[in-house]
């Protein structure tokens, strides 16, 4: 059992609307409830969809980046034919 204390100018609106459906006001003010449960469960679940695809996406970034990294050591290789010239780099 809930009992909700409203102000007398919500009261007098969900009477309102209760009248104009033909349903009770508990009737009125339960499908509401019910529709904003289901409606915050809907954001929750996307909420932590969007997380997921931001996690995904910043692991695809990383590895792109990464195979762009090995993409150009290996076009260093293939102009240096792959000698390791060290911290110094090529001799004068």
């Amino acid at each position: 059992m809930l009992g909700i204390r409203l102000s007398a100018d919500d009261e007098a609106q969900l009477q309102r609307v209760a009248r104009e459906t033909g349903r009770p006001k508990s009737v009125v003010a339960r499908d509401w409830i019910r529709e904003r449960l289901n409606r915050d469960a809907i954001d929750d679940k996307i909420r932590a969809a969007t997380c997921l695809d931001a996690d995904e996406r910043c692991r695809v970034v990383e590895q792109a980046s990464g195979d762009a990294t090995d993409a150009w050591l290996r076009m260093l290789d293939a102009e240096d034919g792959g000698y390791d010239w060290g911290p110094n780099g090529p001799p004068v």
